[in-house]
């Protein structure tokens, strides 16, 4: 049983990897084709429909999650039948999703007359473009809901397998069209039948897989009432996740609203990079959350504290890695990329990688405070959700994206940064906070030192207008790679738990 857990989480992470590197790859290729072909406002807009689209998906309620977490025992005890139920259930709740998504849908684009009046774009080729993407997203919900069995069998890898699969050949398709047709209503069309297809063979692969697995989603009310602690279980995390995907799937309806497309399109492509780096971040750290769950289950105090504070430097140094590298290099790889009128003024960078620093590094305590399971400070959720909404709707109007960016900033400053380790420490680790912030500090301290010392460096390196990846590289090499050496170092002689981590490198560990 260990070694098939091993074989599984082996196989989740290492189709995971080879699809994420084609997926960067695809992604940085098609981006530039799809601006130069298609234009700054086709572009523009895809980003704002997927946006909205984002904002409805609410699959991430908590419904998912409690499913999986009930799936755990009967999968263990080939529970056929109560698998089937289950299965049925999510099913079923998974189709009351999908219908209130597809009327929010129906009654958001009836206002696309007046929300698309001044943008040059034909009517025409916003509604096809939305209802295509509206399908790719229902198809998950009415289609492809036993696919939550194969998750919870900890074989997600083959359900990456046969979806990333169908998104690589979508993206080389629309790449082929945008190139040779520049029509966009061709590029939206492939999108819905690659989905649809994907939906029909990973639908077949999970009927090979369990050829016992029988649903039936009607039954769905009935079996509800046998498992009513499913929906308690999610009502917890539901404003949670509420919130958050407020935060973070709103930025281009908002830089819409507050500026035009054509800044949703160069907004876009350093959400691309930053997305990318933190999708490359999580997929290594995954497989933490059952480790630390189980952790705290155990209860050793000595060994959590141990464990959270080589956790927290982990997170820590490897964001910071990504913040010194991504302000001195970001820029010039947008130049290089997709053209110098890409490039963003260096406040609005500024304001761009704090906020990644921010999200990076709050997991190093979400996860602990998960693992306890504090879900009770709901009022901060409404706080920060409430207070990201008035400075950006305030500074928004007046300073576009900056603003936008602001009122996710200072949210997040006072109710992840100040609240949430807090919080952690008052009801999970039951101390003062004091020793905390000590060592936080050190991380900002060095991090800004660090910095500083890039930017003397830079001042001593000329940077091409239009740079090369050769120039990128060379100049990297004279400034990024001193600065991530300093700060390595000051971490280890500076910072708890870097040198505990350190140890859990095979061949760095004590003879």
């Amino acid at each position: 049983m260990a070694s098939d857990r091993v074989h599984k989480t082996l196989m989740n992470a290492k189709v995971g990897f080879i699809f994420y590197f084609v997926s960067i790859f695809l992604a940085f290729f098609s981006r530039r084709i799809f601006l130069e072909s298609l234009g700054d406002d086709f572009m523009g807009l895809a980003g704002t429909l997927n946006s909205i689209l984002n904002f409805l998906n609410i699959s991430e309620i908590g419904i998912g999650t409690c499913i999986a977490y009930f799936l755990y025992k009967p999968i263990a005890d080939h529970d056929y039948n109560k698998i089937c139920e289950i299965v049925s259930l999510f099913g079923y709740l998974y189709r009351i999703i999908g219908s209130i998504i597809l009327t929010g849908a129906i009654i958001i684009s009836a206002f696309f007359p007046i929300i698309f009046s001044n943008e040059g774009v034909p009517l025409g080729i916003v509604y096809f473009t939305f209802y295509a993407f509206l399908g790719t997203y229902l198809f998950g919900y009415f289609i492809n809901y036993r696919q939550i069995l194969l998750d919870s069998d900890q074989k997600t890898y083959k359900i990456t397998m046969w979806t990333q699969s169908g998104v690589t050949i979508a993206t080389i398709l629309q790449i082929i069209i945008a190139y040779h047709t520049r029509n966009p209503y061709l590029w939206a069309s492939i999108q819905i039948f690659l989905s649809l297809f994907t939906c029909w063979v990973l639908n077949w692969a999970i009927s090979r897989e369990y050829p016992w697995l029988k649903t039936d989603k009607s039954r769905g009310r009935e079996i509800l009432k046998r498992y009513p602690e499913i929906l308690v279980k999610a009502k917890q995390i539901f404003i949670h996740r509420m919130k958050n995907a407020f935060l973070s799937k709103t930025d281009e309806i908002l830089v819409f609203a507050f500026e035009s497309l054509q800044m949703v399109a160069h907004y876009g492509n350093y959400v691309m990079i930053v997305g990318k780096l933190t999708s490359l971040f999580n997929s290594v750290l995954t497989g933490m959350n059952a480790s630390i769950g189980n952790l705290v289950a155990e209860g050793n105090k000595k060994n959590i504290h141990k464990v959270f504070w080589e956790y927290l430097a982990f997170r820590y140094w490897t964001t910071g890695l990504f913040i010194i590298a991504l302000a001195f290099l970001i820029n010039p790889i947008i130049g290089w990329w997709v053209g110098s009128q890409y490039i963003m003024q260096d406040h609005i960078v500024f304001l761009i990688l704090l906020n990644m620093y921010i999200m990076l590094t709050r997991p190093s305590v979400d996860l602990f405070i998960n693992a306890y399971g504090l879900y009770d400070d709901v009022w901060a959720a409404f706080a920060e959700g409430i207070t990201n909404l008035v400075i950006t709707l305030i500074f928004g109007y007046f300073y576009g994206l900056i603003g936008i960016l602001l009122g996710k900033i200072v949210s997040m400053l006072f109710l992840v940064v100040i609240w949430k380790p807090y919080y952690l420490y008052k009801c999970g680790f039951k101390e003062s906070i004091g020793n905390y912030w000590l060592h936080v500090f050190k991380h900002y301290v060095i991090l800004i030192i660090c910095l500083a010392l890039c930017y003397a460096i830079s001042h001593m390196v000329h940077w091409e207008t239009s740079p090369t990846i050769l120039s990128i590289f060379q100049s990297a090499l004279c400034i990024i790679l001193p600065a991530i050496m300093v700060y390595s170092l000051l971490l280890y002689l500076f910072v708890p738990g870097t040198k505990d981590l350190i140890q859990r490198i095979p061949f760095l560990k004590k003879r």
